[in-house]
């Protein structure tokens, strides 16, 4: 404790051109959206349960995107544990089935499907949307059980900015540092933004309940240790008030450790690994122009490469690779894609827009030294059309399709185990429709009603086809797409601008799910597709302004996933109940006090339900004081009565964290 007290006393003596950890002295602080990175449906009202913006982010210290989505009902966190990967849930959907955009742009690692959200800082963002339930067919494919797109800055301004510096103990040490500057220039017809973050972890603190095990013995979390940087710049040309055009270019380098599974399953092997590498730089541009007053055109085109290196070691010094079990693996893989968006008043009561998207993955599987590496690749078109109908002043239809189409171009494999001679598989193509209608009825001013029905699909991810899995699988590039029927009722309430309620009532039911099959060849398992299974939940949030020094946040989700195909196998990884919220004690504009927490009740972590994590409840208490014009220090306790606890079963979260940072902004 007196460690902590000495940073909080040295960060405030820093001069203000050394600042820290943005905290919000108020919304005003927030970060100007960059708006054409947005997908937006006509007619569909804005819900502040599907959208974080920076300044919550800032307010309640989440760093990273895991974080920040984990804070909007029907969304939940996990971890693979045995990849040290953050992963998000949107009502019991992962990111294979709700994929990830920056500024509308797909992010996934071509091989996986998906990315480590927890690699996402979310300092050079505005907000992050969650789309849930209804999402747009302009996102392109893959949008199964929802979307998750990550919106940049824009600067407003002339000269404008801030400047962040901070860091974190647990255990009577410092365990992490992080820092950003975000600075950006709005000429007019022009514009550039600016961003560089850093984190910088040495170890996670475990919590002083922790009993050590075999693996583990305590204290500081073995081989958790992480380095994240994330580089950002972009240029935008902005002739006149409706047209605007710009460049981005995105660079970031992570290095991780994984720690060891602590758990009681004989399942899981020790595994020393450690991600030496994990890389992607990405170019995009993003144009919108006005054509006439009725009609407009935005297009995209991307380039993105991740280069991922991961070391299997024989050990925990993590120095030698002698063993059967080391091994080298090195993902080189790169997207190419675009899309041209064009949108049009019909009539004067219709909106219709058209989208037409293409994207070519290419995995290159690079293993031991003097191995050749195995090429994959797919290209995915798809065009989609929606049109929203204006019935009356309130009431708005929105009907849209997608027709999505999926190619292999390539896709290889070693004949046996020499690795010496390499054969083309099997190459197979799929297509897949996706539908929806909603009816949006406007009430009143205060009350908005939103019943939908979509049928959404996903393409199987090339893993999901051509791995062998270790040597545990049999490959099967014939997998059909996945499909869910998706309906519910959304409905907003907000009298005032002191007080808002959003509540949803859903059900999904999925078909052809994939899933695995065991013992399909002796004890080689496969993907299939076998699955049928039934999603049905119920959420709800509320923010509420009593007094003007008193602000409360309330947020409940309850799902229950069957298995409809198999009913002895449960869905891992989601809890039935979550509760999470927030009160906040505002002593003036710059300085507030906010006691945070989250109940989650347990989960299963594998699906014959003999493994589960227990439910938790960890509380957090955050501090802002506004010391000078644009100069905050930001303190904060997370995990304040040290729990321990899991996400994942066998891979224990971090204990007490005190957290001190500072942030000037001009």
């Amino acid at each position: 404790m007196k460690k902590a007290v000495l940073m909080v006393l040295l960060l405030a003596s820093v001069r203000p051109a050394m600042a820290a950890e943005t905290s919000l002295s108020s919304d005003e602080s927030a970060a100007s959206v960059f708006t054409a990175g947005e997908i937006v449906v006509t007619g569909k009202s804005a819900n502040s349960a599907e959208t974080v913006p920076v300044a919550e982010m800032e307010r309640l210290d989440k760093q990273n995107l895991s974080e920040a989505a984990n804070l909007l009902p029907g969304v939940n966190i996990g971890n693979v544990g045995g990849r040290n990967e953050g992963m998000v849930y949107v009502r019991g959907f992962d990111m294979r089935q709700v994929p990830l955009y920056l500024d509308g742009v797909p992010l996934y690692v071509p091989y996986d499907g998906y990315v480590d959200p927890n690699r996402f800082l979310t300092v050079n963002l505005s907000e992050v949307n969650v789309s849930k339930g209804f999402t747009s067919v302009l996102y392109g494919p893959n949008t199964l059980g929802g979307a998750i797109n990550m919106v940049s800055r824009k600067p407003e301004k002339k000269l404008e900015g801030n400047v962040t510096a901070g860091g974190s103990m647990g255990n009577d040490q410092i365990d992490a540092g992080f820092g950003s500057v975000n600075i950006g220039s709005n000429q007019g017809k022009w514009y550039v933004q600016a961003g560089l973050s850093v984190l910088s972890r040495d170890f996670m603190p475990l919590s002083s309940s922790f009993d050590a095990v075999a693996n583990e013995d305590g204290g500081e979390r073995d081989n958790s240790d992480t380095r994240d940087r994330n580089a950002t710049v972009k240029v935008g040309y902005t002739p006149n008030s409706t047209d605007e055009y710009a460049i981005t270019v995105n660079s970031q380098h992570s290095v991780k450790g994984v720690p060891l599974y602590t758990g009681s399953n004989p399942g899981n092997k020790t595994r020393y690994w450690r991600f030496t590498n994990w890389d992607k730089t990405s170019l995009y541009y993003i144009g919108r122009t006005s054509l006439g007053a009725k009609s407009y055109l935005k297009t995209r085109a991307y380039f993105d490469n991740y280069y991922n290196s991961l070391e299997s070691y024989d050990d925990a010094t993590y120095t030698t690779q002698n063993s059967g079990k080391a091994f080298s693996s090195r993902y080189d893989d790169h997207t190419v894609g675009g899309s041209v968006e064009f949108g049009t008043s019909i009539a004067q009561s219709d909106i219709l827009k058209v989208a037409l998207h293409d994207k070519y993955d290419m995995h290159n599987e690079i293993g031991d030294t003097g191995e050749e590496p195995l090429r994959f690749a797919d290209n995915t078109f798809s065009i989609a059309v929606e049109n929203t109908w204006n019935a009356s002043k309130n009431l708005s239809v929105i009907a849209g399709v997608r027709q999505d189409f999926r190619s292999t171009i390539e896709a290889q494999e070693f004949t046996d185990n020499t690795k010496t001679v390499i054969r083309d598989f099997q190459l197979e193509d799929n297509q897949a429709t996706s539908a929806q209608l909603a009816v949006v009825a406007r009430l009143d001013d205060s009350n908005v009603l939103t019943g939908y029905v979509a049928r959404t699909t996903r393409f199987p991810t090339l893993k999901d086809r051509y791995s062998y899995r270790m040597g545990q699988a049999i490959a099967n590039p014939g997998l059909d797409p996945e499909s869910s029927l998706n309906y519910g009722v959304d409905y907003a309430f907000t009298p005032s601008s002191n007080f808002s309620l959003h509540a949803s009532l859903y059900r999904s039911k999925l078909d052809d799910t994939i899933q695995q099959v065991n013992n399909v060849s002796g004890t080689l398992w496969q993907m299939q597709n076998t699955g049928k299974s039934t999603f049905t939940g119920f959420e709800s949030s509320a923010d509420w302004q009593p007094l003007g020094w008193l602000k409360t946040h309330v947020a409940y989700g309850y799902i229950d996933r069957q298995n409809d195909s198999n009913p002895t196998l449960v869905f891992t990884d989601v809890p039935k109940h979550k509760l999470s919220g927030y009160v906040q004690f505002l002593l003036n504009k710059e300085s507030w006090l906010l006691v945070e927490s989250e109940y989650n009740t347990k989960r299963y972590s594998t699906s014959d339900g003999l493994y589960t994590a227990a439910p938790y409840g960890p509380l957090n208490l955050h501090m802002n004081a506004g010391l000078t014009d644009g100069l905050s220090l930001h303190a904060a306790v997370n995990n304040l009565f040290d729990r321990n606890y899991e996400v994942a079963e066998g891979y224990p979260e971090a204990g007490r964290e005190y957290v001190v940072s500072m942030n000037y902004a001009f």
